[in-house]
């Protein structure tokens, strides 16, 4: 192998890309190459090597307590634990005959106290191990995309008047400024006058400007965000809020604003294009395409490398207004007023990207004949499948009368729920808990979760067979630390997400929290001492990879023409994805693990 080769080699081996130039010249030097039959003992408690190993060719089988424990392929690295600490407890055995580099100690110490990234790697728990994968693999995560901040973009000056001056003046001084916005500050706080505050509260109710205050129109307060904030982040507070423009805060003074079409243009997405083509749509065939392109705004941003977590939130948000939207369309006012449109499971977790299926849910109040929802719910439902939303192998849907009823009959359920014990029950309960309200009136589900909070005190046996679900489906890694297929592929959502959503959302039942997503939730569980910091950055780390894959699969499916699932091919990921697969996996078994001994599963039947 040549020295090119031998440069591009390193290159593609973490944490050997960490290198610079100078450092990666220095490595090959101190490089030579070994070779190592079959079944020769490389490393052992007796036999402390002077050397680091970079597999080229051929397979090394590690032992503790005579145990195999991980095996190394190639491209996989060793022992760079017995060089750090001159011992170890392992035994590193070739199971094949073996063509590797061996870099010497003295190099490999060097290369540790001259580079930091390099040392941090070696000394990293596999939370952070997974990150610097993740970051080699997905580098484009943060990129200039994702790291564009508030302060990177064009600040429009802010024209701000006192809320004790008048109108006029406060519409002359903004003539001056060239813009139609007036922030208004009432003490420390701002509020906003734009053109149609002024038609709304001026014009139509024949006011004159001369008599009337700015603070008396403006509203207040005005939606603000920070100078460091990330701008992917404030088009998402921009699409939720369905808003045109925010100010921007610094030491907690108003210093600019950012205008909606700025951050359109910085991105060049379209995004929130869909967003104002949902809320200006005024029949369903309108809304059904603005829902269409939501899968658009997937694939661009999929494209542009942004974090799964940010897509997620980013279609939760749009879905919510699609359901929200269909919800004024099809039911009459009286009848949104006296009820709540719930969207449940991965939806209501805001962890649903791509359109599997739809969980959803109507409570309606107490008193309210339930029959006369019957016939807009099916028209609903009838819309949602046409809009693309699958319909739910459980039948999970507002179409169906179990999952249509009134308030006093959703409390009843959730005792059926808790007392039956059957699998069905305990994941209805499941998705319930992670509902949130996408029209008509919320304190309808706050006051049910409310009573579940209130009725699961002292209930140590079922929340015990609750998060026992968590152990349903075995986590896809052999005992060698192999990927374990069936035709090369692997079920993503069965092998290790839902062990992570089953496991953290029984935490957060027993512990009746309100956050609604998993990442939130675990941030949550680690902040109140229920989950130690290292498991909480293992399983945040996990998680947020598991969806990447996820949805990188179904974008392929897509591209390919089929039907979208839960499955990877291991054939269409390359080594690094192998290795944080396999972290990941690692990671789910052990918090399993925990989840066992947490809610004492062994002693449940």
């Amino acid at each position: 192998m040549s020295l090119h080769d031998q440069e591009a080699f390193l290159k593609s081996i973490p944490p050997f890309d960490k290198l610079s130039q100078m450092q990666l010249e220095f490595c090959q030097k101190g490089m030579n190459i070994g070779y190592y039959p079959k079944d020769t003992v490389i490393i052992s408690p007796e036999k402390i090597s002077d050397h680091f190993f970079i597999i080229i060719k051929g397979e090394v089988n590690e032992y503790h307590n005579e145990e195999l424990t991980t095996v190394y392929h190639e491209q996989d690295s060793f022992d760079a634990d017995s060089l750090m600490y001159e011992k170890t407890q392992s035994r590193f055995v070739a199971s094949d005959d073996l063509i590797c580099y061996e870099l010497d100690k003295k190099t490999f110490l060097n290369l540790l106290e001259q580079n930091q990234r390099f040392k941090n790697f070696f000394l990293k728990d596999l939370a952070a191990r997974l990150q610097t994968l993740k970051n080699k693999e997905y580098g484009n995560d943060m990129s200039g995309f994702m790291v564009s901040k508030v302060s990177e973009i064009f600040l429009h000056k802010p024209c701000i008047v006192q809320a004790d001056e008048t109108l006029a003046k406060a519409i002359e001084k903004s003539i001056t400024f060239k813009t139609s916005t007036i922030i208004v500050q009432k003490d420390s706080q701002y509020g906003i006058i734009t053109d149609s505050v002024l038609k709304k509260e001026v014009l139509l109710k024949g006011k004159k400007i001369e008599e009337v205050n700015a603070g008396d129109i403006a509203i207040f307060p005005m939606v603000c965000v920070l100078e460091d904030d990330f701008l992917f982040q404030v088009l998402l507070t921009l699409t939720a809020k369905n808003i045109k423009r925010v100010g921007v805060m610094k030491d907690d003074i108003l210093i600019g604003t950012i205008d909606q079409i700025d951050i359109l243009s910085y991105f060049a997405n379209h995004v929130s294009l869909v967003a104002i083509q949902i809320s200006k749509a005024t029949s369903t065939g309108e809304l059904k395409k603005a829902s269409q392109d939501i899968a658009k705004s997937v694939k661009s941003l999929f494209v542009k490398s942004v974090r799964t977590t940010y897509i997620a939130k980013m279609v939760a948000q749009l879905n919510a207004k699609v359901y929200e939207k269909l919800f004024e369309l099809i039911v009459p006012e009286d009848l949104r007023q006296n009820c709540a449109l719930l969207v449940m499971g991965s939806e209501g977790r805001n962890e649903q990207i791509l359109k599997t299926d739809q969980d959803n849910a109507l409570i309606i109040k107490d008193g309210i004949d339930v029959e006369q929802y019957r016939p807009y719910m099916e028209e609903f439902t009838k819309n949602l499948i046409e809009f693309g939303f699958p319909p739910c192998d459980g039948n999970i849907m507002v179409s169906n009368p179990y999952w249509c009823k009134s308030y006093s009959d959703f409390d009843k359920e959730l005792d059926n729920w808790l007392h039956a014990g059957k699998m069905e029950d305990y994941m209805h309960l499941a998705i319930f808990f992670d509902a949130k309200v996408v029209g008509g009136d919320e304190t309808l589900l706050s006051g049910l979760k409310q009573k579940l909070f209130d009725k699961i005190d002292n209930k140590d046996v079922f929340m015990a067979y609750f998060a026992k679900a968590t152990l349903t489906f075995e986590t896809p890694i052999g005992m060698f630390s192999n990927i374990i297929t069936q035709d090369d592929e692997v079920d993503l959502k069965k092998g290790a997400i839902f062990a992570i959503v089953q496991g953290i959302r029984s935490l957060a039942l027993q512990n009746k929290l309100t956050e609604q997503s998993t990442i939130a939730r675990i941030k949550r569980l680690n902040k109140d001492g229920i989950l130690q910091r290292d498991i909480s950055s293992e399983l945040i780390e996990a998680f947020g990879l598991l969806l990447r894959l996820k949805l990188q699969g179904q974008m392929t499916e897509i591209a390919q023409g089929k039907t979208i699932d839960n499955k990877i091919n291991l054939n269409n990921l390359g080594k690094i994805e192998r290795d944080m697969l396999k972290d990941s996996f690692q990671i789910v078994n052990k918090f399993k693990k925990f989840i066992t001994h947490h809610f004492r599963l062994n002693n449940v039947m």
